[in-house]
C-alpha cells in the first residue's frame, strides 16, 4: 500500500475545518487586519505555518503581553500534506515555528528540519514548573526522548451525543460505554462514523480491548493482523446497519447533531457546543468513557533554519506564551481546549476579572481534562503500520 506520509489520500479529517466559521476571525488576527492595529506591525514577527486551532481568536493579547506579533498561516491536518510543505516546499525558509499533532516530530526532527529545543533559554520561563505529563509527552519528544518542541493545546475526543436517547440525565458525568457507537440495540442505525481510519479505527479497537475481545499492542499503531480484526469487527456492525452514515467533515459533526439526524457520533468536543448554541444548553453532551478516549496534542516546533535568523528571542517568547496562563485560558473558554499549566489559566482568569461563571468554567475544564488524560489512548499522524491500517480500512468502507 502507501507509507505512512500518504494519508492525505483519506477524506479530509482536519481540525482546521472546526475554524472555518471562527477561523477568518483567527486569520484576519493573525495577520494583523483589525483596525487599531498598525502600532502592532512594529513588534518583532514570528511566522508560524501550522493548525490553525493553535490560533487565538485575536493574537492582540499576546502582542500587548510580550511584546512580539504572530502571524499564522493555516496548515491542513493532513500529516502527508504538512510533511511535504515542511521537507518539499522548505518551509523552513520562511516559517519561523510549525505546529502539528504529534508524530511529526519522530520523523522532521531526526531528519534535521526541526531544531532540538533549548529547555534553557532564558525566555523559555514557564518550561520548568510545566507537569512531565506535558513537556515529555509523545506529542513533542521524539521514540528516543529528544526533546523537539513545546506543548500546545490537546484534547481527549469521545463522543457526543442526546441524554434522554441514551436514558442519562442531561446533567450526568457517568462514564458511559463506547458500546453505544458500536454494538447497542438502542442506538443501531442511529449512529454516525468518522470516515477517516486515523480517528475512528482506534475507538473500535480501544472499544474491543475494553470488553475483553482482543488486546492490541499499541491501539494508536496497529498491526495488519490487529487491523484486520477490527476491521472485521466494524464490517459486521456496519452490515448489521449499526451506522447511519460515515462523515467526512467538521461542518457534518454539527449538521448532524443541529439536525437531530443521529443519537451518538463520534466527534470533536467543539461540535457539541456548536450544536448547543443551536438546541440549548445540555441538548447535546459529550461523553466521560469507560474504555477510554483519543487523546491527542499540538506541539510547536522551531524550524531549523531559523535557528540562524537572529530571532530566536521572539521565537522562544512566543513558544512561553503557550504554556502561558493567558494562552491557556483564552484557548480553554473559546475552545474547550486543554493544555499544559490550567491553573495558571485558572490564575489568569482570576486576576483578569472574569466572571464567577468564567471560572468555574475553567476549573470543570482542568478537572475534565485530569479525569480523560488518566485513560488510554494517545494517537499519533505518522503510525508505522500506516500502510496495513489504511487497508483494512477501506475493506471497511466499500462493504
Amino acid at each position: 500500500m502507501k507509507d505512512r506520509f500518504s494519508t492525505y489520500s483519506q477524506a479530509e479529517l482536519t481540525r482546521r475545518n472546526l475554524l472555518l466559521g471562527m477561523s477568518a476571525l483567527a486569520g484576519t488576527a493573525a495577520m494583523g487586519g483589525f483596525p487599531g492595529r498598525a502600532a502592532a506591525q512594529d513588534l518583532p514577527l514570528v511566522k508560524a505555518y501550522g493548525v490553525p486551532t493553535a490560533a487565538l481568536k485575536d493574537w492582540a493579547p499576546m502582542e500587548k503581553s510580550i511584546g512580539v506579533r504572530c502571524e499564522l498561516s493555516g496548515a491542513s491536518n493532513d500529516v502527508g500534506v504538512f510533511m511535504r510543505d515542511v521537507m518539499g516546499a522548505n518551509m523552513g525558509d520562511t516559517a519561523d515555528i510549525f505546529i502539528f499533532e504529534s508524530g511529526t516530530e519522530d520523523i522532521l526532527g531526526p531528519q534535521g528540519l526541526y531544531a532540538t529545543l533549548d529547555e534553557a533559554h532564558p525566555e523559555l520561563t514557564l518550561w520548568e514548573r510545566t507537569s512531565d505529563d506535558w513537556k515529555r509527552s509523545a506529542v513533542v519528544q521524539d521514540r528516543d526522548g529528544k526533546q523537539w518542541g513545546v506543548p500546545v493545546i490537546g484534547n481527549a475526543d469521545s463522543f457526543g451525543y442526546f441524554p434522554e436517547k441514551v436514558g442519562i440525565a442531561p446533567d450526568s458525568t457517568e462514564e458511559l460505554s463506547w458500546s453505544l457507537m458500536f454494538e447497542d440495540e438502542a442506538t443501531r442505525g442511529r449512529v454516525a462514523y468518522g470516515n477517516a481510519y486515523t480517528y475512528s479505527m482506534g475507538p473500535a479497537a480501544l472499544y474491543l480491548q475494553g470488553k475483553g475481545a482482543a488486546q492490541f499492542g499499541n491501539i494508536a499503531d496497529l498491526t495488519a493482523e490487529e487491523a484486520k480484526l477490527v476491521a472485521d469487527f466494524l464490517i459486521e456492525r456496519k452490515k448489521a446497519g449499526q451506522f447511519r452514515t460515515l462523515y467526512g467533515a467538521f461542518e457534518e459533526q454539527i449538521q448532524l447533531l443541529t439536525n437531530k439526524e443521529v443519537d451518538v457520533i463520534n466527534c470533536w468536543e467543539p461540535a457539541v457546543r456548536e450544536a448547543n448554541l443551536v438546541l440549548g444548553p445540555d441538548a447535546t453532551r459529550y461523553a466521560y468513557t469507560k474504555e477510554g478516549y483519543f487523546k491527542w496534542g499540538h506541539g510547536a516546533y522551531i524550524a531549523a533554519q531559523a535557528v540562524d535568523r537572529g530571532n530566536l528571542d521572539a521565537i522562544y517568547k512566543v513558544l512561553n506564551y503557550f504554556l502561558s496562563g493567558e494562552y491557556r485560558a483564552l484557548q480553554a473558554r473559546d475552545r474547550g481546549y486543554a493544555g499544559p499549566n490550567m491553573d495558571l489559566g485558572v490564575e489568569y482568569a482570576q486576576s483578569s476579572g472574569w466572571t464567577a461563571e468564567e471560572i468555574e468554567a475553567l476549573k470543570a475544564t482542568e478537572a475534565k481534562v485530569a479525569k480523560k488524560f488518566a485513560k488510554p489512548y494517545v494517537s499519533t499522524t505518522t503510525p508505522d503500520n500506516a500502510g496495513a491500517m489504511e487497508e483494512e480500512w477501506q475493506r471497511f468502507m466499500n462493504a
